[in-house]
């Protein structure tokens, strides 16, 4: 009688456990196409597997892109007007100089591409990964001086010696084609997301300068100039960035961690993507000189426009006056390669507060820290939130972003984290904006 007694016991707990696993199931699916927003690791619209919503879909497709430029002193229609038509105004110039520190920044960031997710079909929380990039990065370094003499001339700088040193400026154009893997260790309460991706890169196109030194001294009267110098340049070369060549070939990988507590509703990502180099080998040039020259008896009211005649009096080039040396040289650039990391709070059931930064390294980049908090409207399958920033190529701003899905299907995310930029360009630094969207089968 006890032996049945503990039978009906241990037979009434197997129906239990199969009782409530059904359950499960049964919610599961039910709530498998349940609105659930993940916010994004960054402020940017840079591809995010971490933020990726599957639902019970096999397969996503995942384009975007994502353009910021930002400056510590051009205002946004300077940058436009520079790189557009040419033409800068002296209100431009004279907001620019106001703003002015001794190490000044500039930048202009491009990201475009089409990357794929797909379940295996082994494990439901492994995900195989593939993808195709273009990454534009433009940038420069410069000092108060330098701005100086590009824009005003060195005529108001007489019996004074101009600080060039440490002025730099880089540009480098590649796609990238990239495969991956990523999976999620889920424990009922906690979760863990692990990712790695990597692949070939494809050079377009790239240039690397550097004054190591540099000091302009301009006697009373212009009577002389003394320049003292030590620079490279190193470009990818002359030829036309072209899909169907290799300027130059390199290799690059990205990584995806997430961490999810479910007790504090709090999740904690963190990705570093484009970590690697390219290897310019095309007909790339290296262009150096370190030396020390001595101009007198000549007019120069703005040394950087001096024509070849003037500066050297005869028709020697400036470059060899200069005493540059020319070679051709395979060189290597690393890629601006990006970190980004977030912790977000879920406060009830439809809102969010997050606190992050973004780091990009090998340029002039300084560290940038946000803030973001966003609500969700569920039934309109529906998420809308601000955001706040500083660092960067540039300054204080801040920014929208909105996110709605359509069924299971389709996710469409669209923002800025530089607005003020967009609104307001004769007046502010930066300006941004991107667009995302996630197609599920």
């Amino acid at each position: 009688m006890r032996k049945f007694g503990l039978f009906v016991f241990l037979t009434g707990l197997v129906y239990a456990r199969t009782f409530a696993t059904a359950e499960d199931t049964v919610a599961q699916k039910s709530s498998a196409s349940a609105y659930q927003y993940v916010p994004n690791t960054s402020i940017f619209g840079v591809f995010d597997p971490l933020s990726v919503q599957m639902y019970d879909k096999k397969f996503a497709l995942i384009p975007y892109s994502d353009l910021y430029t930002a400056s510590n002193c051009f205002s946004v229609k300077f940058i436009q007007n520079f790189f557009g038509s040419g033409f800068i105004t002296d209100e431009m110039k004279d907001l620019a100089n106001s703003k002015l520190s001794d190490l000044n920044t500039i930048g202009v960031d491009f990201y475009s591409g089409l990357w794929m997710m797909m379940r295996t079909k082994d494990n439901d929380n492994a995900y195989f990964i593939a993808g195709v990039d273009y990454n534009f990065e433009e940038s420069g370094q410069f000092t108060r001086d330098l701005f100086h003499i590009v824009f005003y001339g060195n005529y108001d700088l007489q019996d004074q010696t101009a600080d060039l040193t440490d002025s730099k400026f880089s540009l480098t154009s590649v796609m990238e084609y990239k495969v991956g893997f990523m999976r999620v260790f889920d424990a009922h309460y906690n979760k863990v997301t692990f990712g790695i991706t990597g692949g070939l890169v494809q050079g377009l196109s790239g240039l690397d300068i550097k004054t190591k030194y540099g000091t302009l001294y301009t006697a009373d009267d212009g009577r002389y100039i003394d320049l003292d110098y030590d620079f490279s340049i190193k470009t990818s070369g002359e030829n036309k960035p072209s899909l169907s060549s290799f300027t130059g070939a390199g290799f690059s990988f990205d990584a995806y961690a997430q961490l999810y507590l479910q007790g504090p509703e709090i999740t904690i990502n963190a990705m570093i993507q484009d970590v690697g180099a390219v290897f310019w080998s095309n007909g790339p040039l290296k262009i150096s000189a370190d030396s020390t020259l001595h101009f007198e008896g000549i007019e120069v009211n703005n040394f950087f426009a001096a024509t070849d005649e003037t500066a050297a009096g005869n028709s020697d080039s400036l470059l060899e006056i200069l005493g540059v040396v020319k070679e051709e040289n395979v060189f290597s650039q690393a890629l601006p390669s990006r970190l980004f990391a977030s912790a977000t709070k879920k406060i009830g059931n439809d809102a969010y507060f997050t606190l992050g930064t973004h780091f990009m390294f090998n340029t002039p980049y300084k560290p940038l820290v946000f803030v973001q908090a966003g609500r969700s409207f569920t039934p309109m399958r529906f998420t809308a939130s601000v955001n706040a920033h500083t660092g960067g190529y540039g300054g204080f701003n801040v920014g929208l972003d909105l996110s709605k899905e359509f069924g299971s299907f389709l996710n469409l995310r669209i923002g800025s984290n530089s607005i003020l930029g967009v609104v307001a360009p004769d007046s502010f630094t930066g300006a941004a904006g991107y667009a995302t969207a996630v197609v599920r089968f």
